[in-house]
């Protein structure tokens, strides 16, 4: 692992933090907050990219709001690292991908896909496993309730509330204009308006009006980096909680804890065998078991069992183009 960690103080967190947050907030905004000035900020994120710890700037946009559910394909695999990496990067390039995962435990590749109906999911699971049926030893299938994220706030030991999104169908129908500028935001979340509204062929009001109107939608969700965790320090665990017996307020318990850890970082539920998938942040597998640790001991007799997954890889949108 490449640990940079060293390298960076409390101000390139805090930059890592608030970019994460919000990757449009401006350099006026950015350099008021850590109290540094324009040209330090520039100077620090310019950096950060040279390191490749910031690796890319991308959109978050909720496909919910625009008729679309999610259903997520696990796969375990055999050894063979050709075929292996053959589809991973087929993963990559399908625009049907909300988001894909590698790791080492439980299961090898997460893939999260797109759908309007169980005949696409069927479609989707027969056209994986009948092409990589030599690689693939056994699958799970899950569909989406709900997804519940914060930022990474052990990087600034910032409060930090769950975002949920993916919990209901809606059917808002996107015009041209709109799904231009999903597009180009969505591979760009930094992008300035005049490019935006050159490239969109439109004006930098209608421009500013629409992402006003697609962020009050909630189909934009939020203007955000992507950050090389590995080059900071950390590991990322997927966990897989089995719950026994419980009742809301139990539950509820549970997830306040998890919204105030600065290890915990998303909640996953999913219609499958377990209740709940954790991310879970760490900087070694000793701190994890400690965090699992004390998230048991908010309510032991509820937790039945744990599994464990340490991702290589974990990548919202794949893709470098939009679904519509």
């Amino acid at each position: 692992m490449i640990n940079m960690s060293n390298n960076l103080d409390n101000t390139d967190k805090r930059i890592l933090f608030e970019l994460e947050k919000n990757a449009r907030i401006t350099d006026s905004a950015l350099a008021k907050i850590v109290k540094k000035s324009k040209d330090s900020v520039r100077y620090r994120i310019k950096k950060l990219e040279e390191e490749k710890i910031i690796t890319g700037y991308r959109t978050w946009i909720d496909y919910s709001k625009v008729g679309y559910r999610t259903s997520t394909i696990y796969l375990n695999l055999i050894n063979l690292p050709e075929k292996r990496e053959k589809l991973i990067e087929e993963i990559k390039k399908d625009k049907r991908v909300y988001w894909m995962g590698v790791a080492e435990g439980v299961w090898n590749i997460g893939i999260s896909y797109f759908i309007k109906s169980n005949q696409d999911l069927f479609e989707i699971k027969s056209e994986l496993l009948s092409k990589y049926k030599d690689l693939i030893v056994d699958s799970r299938i899950t569909s989406l309730a709900s997804v519940s994220t914060h930022e990474k706030i052990f990087l600034a030991k910032e409060k930090s509330s769950f975002i949920t999104f993916t919990e209901t169908i809606e059917n808002y129908e996107l015009d041209d204009v709109e799904k231009k500028i999903l597009k180009e935001l969505y591979n760009d979340s930094k992008i300035n308006l005049s490019e935006l509204a050159f490239k969109t062929k439109s004006t930098i009001d209608i421009v500013r009006s629409r992402m006003k109107k697609l962020e009050k939608l909630g189909i934009i969700i939020r203007y955000t980096i992507y950050l090389d965790y590995r080059k900071i320090g950390y590991e990322l665990y997927k966990t897989f909680i089995y719950l026994g017996s419980y009742n809301k307020e139990e539950i509820e318990e549970v997830l306040k804890y998890a919204e105030k850890s600065d290890k915990i970082i998303n909640i996953v539920k999913q219609i499958a065998p377990w209740d709940f998938e954790f991310i879970i942040f760490a900087k070694s597998f000793e701190e994890y078991i400690n965090t699992i640790k004390e998230l048991t001991k908010t309510n032991p007799k509820i937790f039945k069992k744990f599994e464990t997954s340490i991702m290589s890889e974990d990548i919202i949108f794949p893709c470098k183009e939009v679904y519509f």
